[in-house]
């Protein structure tokens, strides 16, 4: 009996041993993290973690946008928790195009090594082409990793939403109804008055006056005479 529980207790032992070497516990614990922020520069507004509909940016045709992409590693101080072949992926959507290379729809970045508590960054334009009023633009980001001998896979995305709101054009102005124009009255002529000659004065003019008063006083005095005489 007793070499019987002896050959029980080293079957159980060896079953444990065997099952401890398959599942080794990890020692290589990085952790990887992402975030992505967006900011509209022409309007100026502030740099936001804009994730749901209800927190997505606002812009307008023809607006710059600036994505701002941060890939963390938050795992525990020391060299084994180092992030490793970190790359980071972000197709454009539809509605937006890259400023620098407006052909240019994938974005890829090899980040290297990220050490714990440290964190790198990447920012980037585009410009809103979509005039659809209403478009929501989600603008994905994602990241992959692992430890440095490959025993700790990392990866993780973010989005960031834009909101396209079409400006309506200004009402046009109601024309102003015409004004009639006022009838023209004739100005009569005026004919420049004509202004008769005055009679000429000077010796030219009295000669012939004297000449016609001295006839006819001689004739006067020859007919009185005659008469004296008759009587």
């Amino acid at each position: 009996m007793k070499v019987t529980k002896i050959f029980i207790l080293a079957s159980v032992t060896g079953v444990l041993a065997a099952g401890s070497l398959a599942a080794p516990a990890l020692a290589w614990h990085p952790k990887g993290a992402i975030k992505k922020s967006v900011q509209n520069q022409t309007t100026g507004a502030p740099l936001i973690d804009a994730n749901t509909q209800q927190t997505a940016l606002a812009a307008k045709p023809g607006d710059i946008l600036k994505y701002v992409i941060e890939v963390s590693n938050t795992g525990a101080t020391g060299k084994s928790n180092e992030m490793h072949f970190t790359k980071l992926n972000d197709s454009l959507p539809t509605g937006v195009q890259l400023v620098s290379d407006p052909a240019k729809r994938q974005i890829i970045e090899d980040l290297g090594v990220i050490k714990p508590g440290e964190k790198v960054t990447k920012e980037y334009l585009v410009k809103v082409t979509s005039d659809k009023d209403g478009d929501l633009i989600e603008n994905k980001a994602c990241f992959t990793g692992d430890s440095e001998v490959k025993d700790n896979p990392q990866q993780g995305c973010d989005v960031a939403l834009t909101k396209v709101a079409v400006p309506k054009p200004e009402p046009k102005p109601e024309p102003k109804p015409e004004q009639p124009k006022p009838v023209e009255t004739p100005t009569p002529k005026v004919e420049a008055a004509t202004t008769e000659e005055l009679p000429k004065t000077g010796a030219s003019a009295v000669a012939p006056i004297l000449a016609i008063t001295s006839g006819a006083a001689a004739y006067t005095s020859r007919m009185l005479v005659v008469k004296r005489r008759q009587k």
